[in-house]
């Protein structure tokens, strides 16, 4: 039963809890990041986008945190786990073979999005033996430089500072100490309690009024409900169930948007500066997002998410690269006095990516759709004029240098990449609007994307003429490349996409079909680390230039590098295979469901070939 479990001494370092050794547990608006150990140590509640309540991963010592473990962490092993079909999260602590404590942790979820439920239930029990339990409650308010005033009430505890509060509900005696509430009680065996965290209330009531089980109940149909709808039962199963329920723990669902993870600075390398935030919704990843969706039967959460992305962009009256959950609040780039992971600094609050020019965002909405329209939702007139005028914009824009795909915060250049999604912009527009039957100057799109071909052709090859570059008069590649033979840009028997994608293997793989993004300066002090998603596009080449072994290969090395839950981050550190980059990452498990559902084509049409042969 307990064959994935962890060494409780392993868990941290210096006081932080290793990302690869947590699960998030979400609910219509907000998720939490819960640590092997017991902690609650990321939450922003009542929105992705809120200040953190807990955050004690980035500073370990004024972060804040939620912490429940046995009083003795004495030769203690862990076993975490999900409720099946759900987000809620089962933490096992074991000692010789017995579990000694067991916690259980949800956000309620609703089917109902106008429902806010800005709280976390735990759920403590001692299945098997008398444990003594030790629970910490330490909330912080704008990150921690505000001091809250602290409330006393015969239920809990209530911080409240300014115009919000945190408060801690419970039966277990518990005191203060500092500015941290305490426990430490005996519970009897077969005994079980409830811990709950309340956030902005006035005036607490007994346990019993927040209805845990009632909650619990609820949030558990929800999930299993909700993941009902997935069609998908081939090979990998597991891995995309997860993976699904991961990608809807993500989204908003007041306004359909989905943040990119649910965290905040957490480094893409340790020591370095590249740590942001991921709290927002990328127009680029909407149409990666539609098409996973769909591949596993979603099509109405498919559709939906991008008439909800349409919305927004159509409010803001421009396309920008990144989106706030609700357009409320700002996007401005700030830095946070904290320690940062694994005293990684700085501490980013904020995308200063949201003002940069980025052109393959205009071709990424446009594919996605393309991408609506191919499995049969629905493009309605006002969809489509939004692609015609969309089309006219990048009918001048794609000849203007940007920041491309990776952000890159230097001087903009004319990145082959950024052109590539222009060109399928303008192809993918033209066999959409002859499928669906709609009007559209269709011989002046096919010049345009001709003359975005002959520009990437003649100016983002190498001085060999062997591969594709990263920009303009560069001699590097660039591992978004990987997606060349995906966008049918060139066939795939063409000599440059071989080329391309072994200058890519040759320059920016590493072991374990691990990637680099690139090689050349991007600004940063510290290099870069392996980035997921490009491992996931390679696969899928391999699948499309009939490399089945090789596929399965890779693809089963990649399933190795999620964590016990199946949750992936957004980057691997190449020096010692650690997870890096904010957690879990919607890229990475988009990258999942695509895999999965690709190599299961692949082998059905390999057996359904085998089948036809075997008649003759």
């Amino acid at each position: 039963m307990f064959s994935d479990t962890i060494d409780f001494s392993m868990i941290e370092e210096a006081g932080y809890p290793f990302i690869k050794y947590h699960g998030m547990i979400c609910g219509n608006r907000t998720a939490a990041l819960v640590a092997a150990n017991g902690t609650i140590d990321w939450a922003c509640l009542p929105r992705f986008d809120s200040d953190p309540v807990f955050a004690s991963l980035l500073d370990s010592r004024k972060g804040g945190y939620f912490s429940i473990r046995p009083a003795d962490t004495s030769n203690l092993r862990v076993y975490q786990n999900y409720k099946e079909m759900t987000n809620i999260l089962h933490t096992e602590f074991i000692r010789n073979g017995k579990t000694v404590l067991r916690l259980t942790d949800f956000i309620p979820a609703s089917e109902y999005s106008t429902i806010n439920f800005p709280e976390i239930h735990r759920y403590v029990e001692a299945p098997e033996t008398d444990i003594r339990v030790n629970v910490e409650f330490k909330p912080i308010f704008d990150y921690a430089r505000a001091k809250p005033d602290i409330e006393k009430t015969t239920s809990g505890y209530i911080f409240k500072s300014d115009s919000r509060s945190a408060a801690i509900v419970s039966d277990s005696p518990l005191y203060l100490k500092d500015d941290t509430v305490v426990g430490s009680f005996l519970l009897k065996r077969y005994a079980s309690k409830w811990l709950v965290l309340l956030m902005d209330v006035k005036n607490l009531a007994k346990i019993t009024d927040y209805k845990s089980y009632e909650r619990l109940e609820e949030t558990s149909n929800y999930w299993r409900n909700w993941l009902s709808q997935c069609n998908y039962h081939g090979v990998y199963s597991q891995q995309v169930s997860r993976s699904a329920l991961a990608l809807k723990g993500l989204f908003y669902e007041p306004t359909g948007l989905m943040v990119a993870a649910p965290t905040s600075s957490l480094p893409e390398a340790i020591g370095g500066e590249r740590n942001f935030d991921y709290r927002y919704a990328w127009v680029r990843d909407t149409a990666y997002v539609v098409e996973a969706l769909s591949m596993i039967g979603l099509k109405k959460e498919a559709t939906k998410f991008l008439y909800d992305m349409m919305e927004s962009i159509t409010k803001s009256n421009q396309l920008r690269t990144i989106y706030t959950i609700d357009g409320s609040t700002s996007l401005r780039e700030r830095t946070i006095d904290f320690d940062g992971y694994m005293h990684t600094k700085p501490v980013r609050i904020g995308n200063k990516a949201s003002s940069q020019l980025q052109i393959d965002e205009y071709g990424s909405i446009i594919n996605a759709i393309y991408y609506l329209a191919k499995i049969g939702g629905i493009v309605n007139s006002y969809l489509w004029n939004f692609v015609v005028d969309f089309l006219k914009t990048l009918e001048k824009l794609w000849k203007e240098p940007d920041s491309s795909i990776w952000e890159f915060r230097t001087e903009p250049k004319h990145y082959v990449y950024s052109k590539l999604i222009c060109w399928s912009a303008f192809d993918r527009a033209i066999l959409m609007g002859k499928m669906l039957k709609m009007s559209g100057p269709f011989d002046a799109w096919r010049e345009i994307a001709n003359q975005i071909k002959k520009a990437i052709l003649d100016n983002g090859v190498d001085p060999t003429g062997s591969y594709l570059t990263q920009y303009f008069g560069s001699d590097q590649v660039d591992g978004a490349l990987l997606r060349l033979p995906l966008l049918g840009f060139l066939p795939t028997s063409d000599p440059l996409v071989s080329r391309t994608i072994e200058k890519i293997e040759e320059d920016l793989m590493y072991d374990g079909y691990l990637f680099r993004r690139y090689l050349n300066d991007d600004g940063f002090s510290v290099p870069d680390n392996a980035f997921l998603l490009l491992s996931f596009w390679y696969v899928e080449d391999l699948v499309y230039l009939g490399k089945m072994r090789k596929a399965r290969e890779a693809f089963e090395s990649l399933i190795q590098r999620g964590n016990h839950l199946n949750l992936f981050s957004e980057e691997i550190d190449l020096k010692n295979g650690d997870m890096l980059g904010n957690f879990p990452q919607a890229l990475s498990h988009i990258g999942v469901v695509r895999v999965a559902t690709r190599l299961n084509e692949a082998f059905k049409q390999k057996l359904n070939a085998s089948t036809v042969k075997s008649n003759y």
